[in-house]
């Protein structure tokens, strides 16, 4: 570790450091477990396992005993093309759990199986003004203001859950929550629930109504829609698709 003044207390053990403070968390050596004594620092599943992460901040406060470091002012940890921005990040050291607030930016970059199921590594970016990583589920959770940008589209919403798989680099499914806006492939959905799975690259949109405007201002409206990633068909309350309003829009349309 490296600050302009570092204060140790035996007892917990107890460390106060300050100004321009440096970190860095090694992953578990072999044949130690996580969480074991000799080596307490447990790696979130989102980062990678065998590098290490980097942590800076203008402050930090940890707490042997609980091994939670919190560092704050302009708090930033990074790992190669991961990084996770905040005025706050606390990092739970047994536990694998992670937060982040006051100004929340993300950099995430996760595998991504194409058609012909060649996986490519996908960045998203994320806004939010708290985030929460709960290692036990593998679920990134953005409350307040929340926004995301990625392969999955580009989202608003009250609330963005992201559900990683157990490799922790891939992702299983996305859900939103509460005045949801989601734009892919020219098409914009306004609703109150969605849940993407990546399986099936399906989307399914529910609210009082759900509304799909596309790039020819075509209107869509249902209770629940679902549809799939880059295709034009649209499921509506479990009937197939039904346009109901038709608009005049600035792309070649058919007539």
């Amino acid at each position: 570790m490296d600050a302009a003044t570092i204060d140790v207390t035996l007892v917990g053990p107890k460390v106060k450091a300050s100004g321009n403070v440096r970190s860095q968390l090694k992953p578990a050596s072999k044949g130690i477990m996580p969480g074991d004594s000799a080596n307490d620092v447990r790696m979130p599943s989102m980062l990678k396992q065998d590098q290490p992460v980097i942590v800076v901040g203008n402050g930090l406060d940890y707490d042997g005993s609980v091994a939670l470091g919190t560092y704050t002012g302009a708090a930033r940890l990074f790992q190669g093309d991961t990084s996770i921005k905040g005025e706050t990040i606390v990092i739970d050291n047994k536990a694998g759990n992670l937060s982040a607030s006051g100004g929340v930016v993300t950099t995430t970059v996760l595998d991504e199986a194409g058609k012909d199921k060649k996986k490519a590594r996908v960045p998203s970016i994320a806004t939010s003004n708290d985030l929460k990583y709960d290692d036990a589920t593998r679920r990134l959770t953005y409350t307040t203001n929340a926004h995301m940008n990625g392969p999955e589209g580009d989202m608003t919403a009250a609330r963005i859950e992201l559900y990683l798989k157990p490799s922790g680099d891939e992702l299983d499914r996305a859900e939103a929550y509460e005045n949801l806006t989601l734009r892919e492939q020219n098409r914009e959905t306004k609703g109150s629930k969605m849940i993407y799975t990546t399986a099936n690259e399906t989307y399914v949109v529910t609210g009082a109504p759900v509304k799909i405007l596309d790039e020819c201002r075509r209107e869509t409206i249902g209770k629940t829609l679902t549809f799939n990633k880059g295709a034009d068909s649209v499921v509506v309350d479990g009937n197939a698709q039904i346009r109901t309003q038709t608009k005049g829009g600035n792309v070649k349309c058919p007539g």
